[in-house]
């Protein structure tokens, strides 16, 4: 991994025993054509493996002491050195080509702040990846409506100057959403159908009905926007935070 005084990607990774499925992240990421990066694992304690192999592909280790998958990114933000912070997931995979297309589009465009695009889920059922397509479909739709911006952090590459104008992200259930939204209020931050970020399908196999449960909270914030002031959300939210990231500061008594 090519190692400059400015990297032109900062590709920051929350982790928290992810041996199984870094080390493919990572492998990804090293196959890249573009090869101006350096990245970043912001581990919160594991207890297997993880550390190392992080150390072992040269990524920047920073830890901390389960502060939760958000608080996480933030600290690795604040000790990255590169023009755009590409956000992703341990449980993810990146086509050869997706940090030069990337490279392009924010070299192409000096208004453009942030983008994203979809994830598919490649070893999940036939189930999840039409849903998963589907979703991108919709919400690319909704943007260009609402100009509302709904990043995951699978993938959102941000320009770094932009997301230090922000508080980071908060330790909410999908912070990166609301964050992209808030963004796209004042900055440029576009949806890209025409890029794709592999994610694994793990959390599908909990099975459709399980796993559209989980996400119901997430639907309605993205959806309908009346209801992201209701006690009701805000609840759900905070509950899904503790289950997901098992933070310190989560409350996970709550059923």
């Amino acid at each position: 991994m090519m190692q400059r005084s400015v990297p032109f990607f900062s590709i920051i990774v929350p982790t928290y025993n992810e041996e199984v499925l870094l080390p493919k992240l990572l492998e990804s990421v090293r196959s890249q054509t573009f090869q101006d990066y350096e990245v970043i694992v912001a581990d919160d304690q594991s207890t297997d493996g993880t550390q190392r192999i992080a150390q072992d592909f040269g990524a920047k280790l920073v830890t901390s002491e389960r502060i939760g998958e958000y608080a996480s990114r933030n600290v690795a933000a604040g000790v990255a050195r590169g023009a755009i912070l590409v956000f992703t997931g341990a449980d993810t995979l990146m086509p050869r080509t997706l940090l030069s297309s990337v490279a392009l589009k924010f070299k192409n465009d000096d208004e453009l702040a942030g983008i994203y695009c979809p994830t598919y889920p490649y070893d999940g059922a036939l189930w999840a990846k039409v849903e998963f397509t589907f979703w991108y479909v919709f919400t690319t739709l909704l943007y260009w409506i609402t100009r509302e911006a709904n990043a995951s952090t699978a993938f959102f590459a941000i320009r770094s100057n932009v997301f230090h104008k922000t508080m980071g992200f908060l330790n909410s259930a999908h912070a990166d959403s609301s964050l992209s939204r808030q963004l796209s209020k004042d900055f440029t931050i576009r949806p890209q159908l025409d890029l794709v970020i592999f994610v694994s399908g793990r959390r599908t196999k909990m099975g459709f009905a399980g796993f559209n449960r989980y996400h119901l909270a997430m639907i309605m914030d993205v959806v309908f926007m009346f209801l992201r002031k209701s006690r009701w959300l805000l609840l759900e939210k905070e509950y899904r935070i503790s289950v997901h990231t098992k933070s310190k500061q989560s409350n996970p008594a709550r059923a």
